[in-house]
């Protein structure tokens, strides 16, 4: 005969009056309850926003033909996503940020004083204020995934200037941010940004070239003397192989990358602060590449192929492009050269897209008069906060 045990749990008797605890309520989070990835339902309405004005949004929009957006929301972190995320009033969209290692505001409703459904985005409360609140926290979770923030002056600088704020108010003891509000996980990451600021640069203004404008009497124009040690300019035309040229510029050919390579480099260390192929490698010589491939590389070389000019159509869609990468070689400045140079290289670029665009920092004279003398009219302004790696 055998015995059988069986376990007992230890009785615990329940107090007689005993109650459930009420659940602790969840704060209110701006980032959670008002930003949220596009996805295809809001197909129509970013394509009405990219599309609507397509100069200052030819990055976000050249992204948007690389990478559609997906049928739904991922099940990440926000701060994870890459592509663009947005807020709505009801149905229809109000903001649009693109997210990546740059990062592009492309709409912001509080940058206006009339936006859809009413109210003043400039009072503290307003719609127009939680959105650019709760982009700004976003943007401060992202944190040091971010290589630089740029686009339209009215829609960067309220979110870096909001992100500064936050950052300073989370840091100080006595900061008027509830508790909850730091120990959530919307807030818990928070980094001061402010701390890995490379280039701050905001007033850059956006020009365009109008395709009426004769720059025929700048290129065509005998070139003034250059001194003895310098190279004079290759004329294409004398090249043995066949390309498309304008004046002493032409487009690049995939002989020409190596050297151009030096030359795109050499640029881009001057302009932003480091050196690109040091940071990204094989991904820089590739972008390089498929902009040769592309035909959106103006050039001008010496009798030794050397590249002493460059112009590049950076971003493209359709007939439309902003150029990227203006740059003349250091021993041939200062000598009556950029002006036809760059008046060649433009219009060898709009024979391909009509529509040229670009944006120069306010602060460097040289080249915002070198442009407007070219025939380049603003229209707008950029700004961009570049970070360290």
């Amino acid at each position: 005969m055998f015995t059988h045990f069986f376990s007992r749990s230890p009785f615990r008797r329940r107090p007689r009056h005993a109650q459930e605890a009420p659940p602790i309520p969840e704060p209110h989070d701006p980032l959670k309850h008002q930003v949220f990835v596009l996805d295809t339902h809001w197909r129509d309405g970013l394509e009405e926003i990219l599309f609507g004005d397509p100069i200052p949004n030819l990055y976000p929009i050249e992204h948007y033909a690389a990478v559609p957006l997906p049928k739904s929301a991922p099940p990440i972190p926000l701060q994870h996503y890459q592509g663009f995320v947005g807020c709505a009033r009801g149905d229809t969209l109000c903001c649009v940020v693109l997210l990546g290692s740059n990062v592009v505001p492309v709409r912001l409703c509080c940058a206006y004083e009339e936006v859809p459904g009413g109210g003043d985005c400039a009072e503290e409360g307003s719609i127009g204020t939680l959105h650019r609140d709760a982009l700004a926290q976003l943007l401060l979770q992202v944190g040091a995934r971010t290589d630089s923030i740029f686009g339209e002056s009215d829609y960067v600088m309220p979110l870096w200037e909001r992100m500064q704020q936050m950052a300073e108010e989370t840091e100080k003891p006595s900061s008027s941010v509830p508790l909850l509000h730091l120990i959530q996980p919307s807030l818990s990451d928070v980094y001061d940004p402010r701390t890995r600021v490379l280039s701050e640069r905001p007033v850059q203004p956006l020009l365009y070239l109008p395709p009426e404008e004769d720059l025929s009497a700048l290129y065509e124009a005998p070139l003034p003397s250059l001194p003895e040690n310098l190279p004079p300019p290759q004329d294409p035309l004398e090249l043995d192989r066949p390309v498309e040229s304008v004046g002493y510029a032409r487009l690049a050919t995939v002989e020409d990358e190596e050297r151009l390579l030096v030359a795109a480099a050499a640029m881009f260390t001057e302009e932003v602060g480091f050196d690109p192929i040091a940071r990204y490698g094989d991904g820089y010589r590739a972008r390089l590449h498929g902009l040769i491939r592309a035909k959106r590389c103006a050039i001008v070389t010496d009798a030794s192929g050397r590249v002493i000019f460059k112009a590049d159509a950076g971003i493209a869609s359709l007939d439309t492009a902003q150029v990227q990468g203006v740059w003349m070689h250091p021993d041939y400045r200062g000598l009556g050269l950029a002006k036809p140079f760059f008046a060649a290289a433009s219009r060898v670029l709009q024979r391909r897209y009509r529509h040229l665009s670009l944006y120069v920092n306010d602060y460097n004279a040289a080249a915002v008069a070198l442009y407007s003398g070219a025939g380049w009219v603003p229209i707008g302004r950029f700004s961009t906060i570049i970070f360290e790696n």
